[in-house]
């Protein structure tokens, strides 16, 4: 049987990165093996047509959370990529990589190698762009991160608002701050997405030494005593295998790493017997080590919506099957017009209050509005705009644990995502803020009427009211599979699964805390440093 140098489970964000970077050395054996099918789709590389892509189980593994009592019970849809690129091939590419203080208070937190100034130069490497200064951004990395090739007037409005309202023009938040109102950087190379798997999969292909399997979804990892001996993985239906167990095995050597992601990748440890040893055993599970922070420490970013009518068209009409024909044959010759423009256009990172250390609200304005559910996400076909608030760094913590013994099972996610009081106050002072923004003079000659929540929320209940029926998730979880230098942490400040040899976590889940922003891009980095700690062994 073959044997691989490297086994990487995942093909997302950090997996992708990994595969190109590893498979650099010819010497090594690479195996890249996804549970989902290729990223050959519009679906995919159309920016616009995300809202095909999230909810659908062909690209998504489409989890449901538990109901949230702290939200009347809501259950949420959990996105999460399962095809080449993972993630970053369904989300809205903005490309934000967090504030300089959520590295340096990784680093504080026993996560020796992870403070700003050491992860600075990894992210420089993964990156091309315009943006910044040369001391603080990427100039030839594989992943280009662009401005929309088409923005509506609305965005520029917003930044005009945010001035009015106090907040200075950044032009580069992934720069020296992050606060200020900003134009988006997103995932883009002349309007095409421009995902993991397409800037670094792509390139690696051909080499030799690397083999990418799809279909291919892995329920445990192997052992010999503590020694990792590879994985035990099904086939998915689909691929001419019909669905028999099989193996992929190392050599002598080797190293598997999870990049499945912060739902999937503690599903791997549990199955393989690291995790909570009660529900290990609750399920006749065996218990290879004890960690009951597997799949603990869950993080996602609260979001809550304000809503308001124009007086001019905006994107969300285009939302009818002929418009999108329309504005995909314009994206396909041209790269250009609203199939090429996601949410947001414009954003910002402000304070809820004068004395906060630095920036803890998020905000993304769209020229177009909608809602979420089970179903995924829903357009609104009148004119209208919207402005997303989230808490940059929520408290409230949740957990993933395992339904049933059934590696095939999907896991059971509880997240009480407005159980903490800061996180409320907060969401209500970003509310609050967002309303401002939309009643600023720039605004003025667009007649914007704001019916969600509505002018008769007035009060801290209502707000609260509002907040609780309809808030959403960021689609950010990160934590499940915690870093630290401490003996209940799951990987180690290097990455490696405490209490086993041979085995990496690579992925969001490794996050100590959430960052300030989207996810993707902090995951991209990771996966770039778990290259630089396995290649430099």
């Amino acid at each position: 049987m073959q044997t691989w140098d490297y086994i990487i489970v995942g093909a997302g964000s950090a997996g992708c990165v990994l595969a190109n970077r590893l498979s650099a050395d010819p010497a090594k054996r690479v195996l890249l093996l996804e549970a989902g099918p290729s990223d050959r789709s519009p679906y995919i590389h159309v920016p616009a047509a995300l809202i095909k892509a999230v909810g659908n189980p062909r690209f998504d593994w489409c989890l449901l959370a538990e109901p949230d009592p702290t939200r009347y019970d809501k259950v949420d849809l959990w996105p999460a990529g399962r095809t080449l690129g993972g993630s970053s091939s369904i989300n809205g590419m903005l490309y934000v990589r967090g504030a300089r203080e959520d590295f340096d208070e990784w680093a504080m937190l026993g996560n020796r190698g992870w403070s700003f100034d050491d992860v600075l130069p990894a992210f420089k490497r993964i990156e091309t762009t315009r943006f910044g200064h040369d001391t603080l951004r990427g100039r030839d990395g594989p992943m280009h991160v662009q401005e929309l090739r088409t923005t509506h007037e609305l965005g520029g409005v917003f930044l005009r608002a945010g001035e009015q309202c106090g907040a200075a023009f950044n032009e580069d938040y992934n720069g020296a701050t992050q606060e200020g109102v900003a134009r988006p950087q997103v995932t883009q190379r002349d309007g095409w997405r421009w995902s993991s798997a397409r800037a670094f999969l792509d390139p690696a292909r051909s080499r030799a030494n690397l083999r990418i399997e799809t279909n291919r979804s892995v329920h445990r990892v192997e052992f010999d005593g503590v020694r990792c001996t590879g994985v035990r993985l099904h086939a998915v239906a689909g691929d001419g295998a019909d669905g028999e167990h099989a193996l992929r095995r190392l050599a002598p050597g080797g190293e598997v790493i999870l990049a499945a992601g912060s739902l999937g990748s503690p599903k791997i440890l549990m199955h393989s017997g690291i995790g909570d040893p009660d529900m290990l055993r609750s399920f006749d599970l065996p218990v290879r080590v004890a960690r009951t922070a597997v799949g603990a420490n869950l993080q996602e970013h609260p979001n809550s919506l304000v809503c308001a009518s124009v007086n001019v068209r905006t994107f969300n009409m285009d939302a009818t099957p002929w418009r999108m024909f329309r504005n995909a044959v314009r994206w396909l010759f041209t790269g250009r017009g609203p199939a090429s423009s996601p949410y947001p256009h414009a954003v910002a990172f402000l304070r809820s209050a004068p004395d906060e250390p630095r920036p803890d609200l998020q905000f993304l304005f769209g020229p177009f509005a909608f809602s979420f559910d089970e179903r995924g996400i829903l357009p609104y076909l009148g004119p209208a705009v919207s402005i997303v608030v989230n808490t940059c760094r929520p408290r409230g913590r949740g957990r993933v644990s395992l339904r049933t013994a059934d590696p095939l099972a999907p896991v059971r996610i509880e997240h009480s995502m407005l159980a903490d009081a800061d996180d409320l106050r907060r969401q209500i002072a970003g509310c609050r803020l967002a309303r401002r923004l939309l009643q600023a003079p720039a605004f003025a000659p667009y007649a914007t009427c704001e019916y969600l929540p509505g002018p008769q929320a007035d009060d801290d209940a209502a707000w609260i009211e509002h907040i609780r029926r309809t808030s959403f998730l960021g689609y950010h979880p990160v934590g499940t599979c915690r870093m630290g230098s401490d003996a209940d942490a799951v990987v180690t400040p290097e990455l490696a699964v405490r209490g086993v040899e041979g085995l990496r976590v690579a992925d969001a889940s490794v996050m100590p805390r959430l960052v300030s922003a989207n996810t993707n891009a902090a995951t991209l980095m990771i996966g770039e440093r778990a290259a630089e700690f396995l290649t430099r062994r």
